[in-house]
Order: C-alpha cells, then structure tokens, then sequence
C-alpha cells in the first residue's frame, strides 16, 4: 500500500512539474492578431510607399514574432513567448506611429516633387546652354555624349511630371533622381579640363 502510495505521489508531482515547464505560457495569438492590423492599417496609409524604411522594420518584427512562435510552440517543455512579445509590441507600436505620420510624409514628398519638377525645368535650360557654349572647346565626342544624356535627362523629366499628374508620385520621384544623375554626368564632363579636341 505504502509503495502504490508513494508511486501515486510521485507521480502528481512530476506532472505538477511537467505542467510547469510545458503548456502553461500560450502563444500571444490575439497579440500577433493586433499587429497585423496594425501592419495592415500602416499598409493602407501608404505608408509602404512613403515611409519605406520604417514600414520594412514593422515587417521584419512581426516576420521575427512569427518565427519565434513557431519556434515556441514546437518546444514540448519550457515554451516561453517574451522574446515574441516584444517583437509584436516592437512591430504595433512602429505601425501605429507610422500609419499617423504617413499622410505627412506624403505631402512633404509631393511637395519636393513639385519643387523639384520647376528645378529640373530651369537646370535642363541652363545645362543646354553650358553644353552650347562648351561645344568650340569640347570634343565632338564629348559633345554628343552631353547632347545624348541632355535628350535622355529632358524625357526623364517630361516622364516625371507625366507620373506625377497621374498621381505616381513613387516613379516621378525616381524619374527625377535620374535626371539629377544625368544633369550632374554632363556638369561633371563641363567641369573636366583634360579633354582633347576630336
């Protein structure tokens, strides 16, 4: 009796302990739920579009917190869901903040586009000149190379404004980036000293 007793006993008591280790922390799914719609709401703000880099951050966490649940959850003893926690709270606090500031990140980047585009209109006037007026001390080469870039800076930016009527702002911002690299290729061949005369 005192042996089926004390089988009894032990046995309560590494299931007492077993319950302990295992089980007993529950996966944050309604947490995760959270952050989705955090994500979701940033998402639908634009702010994938105007706040690039801290749009891609909220997603690292929440790909982070879903790793780490998956990685809890195949553990039989000991699961433990801080570290997945403070990826959710990480990734809905950076959502929320995001998805407020993502209508005035737009308005400042639609603001430096308009700015821009009146830019690139006046830079491209005055390149054509410089370029004009290098022709009798450049080479034939070098002027068609400034000529070639000139045309390519001038649809660039013809593309640009198109986009942004059309409300693309992302790709009117890229077209002007590329007429910035064309409009700085041509200063820096006006501003080389050491070319020959072909």
């Amino acid at each position: 009796m005192r042996s089926s007793r004390h089988h009894l006993t032990l046995i309560l008591a590494g299931t007492c302990i077993l319950y302990l280790f295992s089980g007993c922390a529950k996966a944050p799914d309604q947490e995760l739920a959270a952050a989705k719609a955090a994500f979701k709401a940033a998402q639908d703000a634009e702010a994938d579009k105007y706040m690039v880099n801290n749009f891609q951050n909220v997603k690292k966490a929440l790909e982070a917190a879903e790793a780490e649940i998956t990685l809890q959850n195949g553990k039989f003893i000991g699961r433990n869901y801080a570290k997945a926690k403070q990826y959710i709270k990480s990734a809905t606090d950076l959502a929320t903040e995001i998805t407020a500031e993502a209508p005035k990140a737009k308005e400042a980047m639609i603001s430096q586009i308009k700015e821009n585009l009146q830019l690139s209109k006046s830079m491209l006037k005055e390149t054509a000149k410089e370029i004009k007026a290098a022709s009798r001390s450049k080479g034939k080469k070098i002027i068609a190379e400034m000529k070639a870039n000139l045309s390519a800076a001038e649809s660039a930016a013809v593309q640009a404004a198109a986009d942004f009527d059309a409300g693309n702002i992302q790709s009117a911002s890229e077209k002007l980036g590329q007429v910035q690299r064309l409009i700085k290729k041509i200063t820096d061949n006006l501003s080389s000293s050491g070319d020959n005369l072909m």
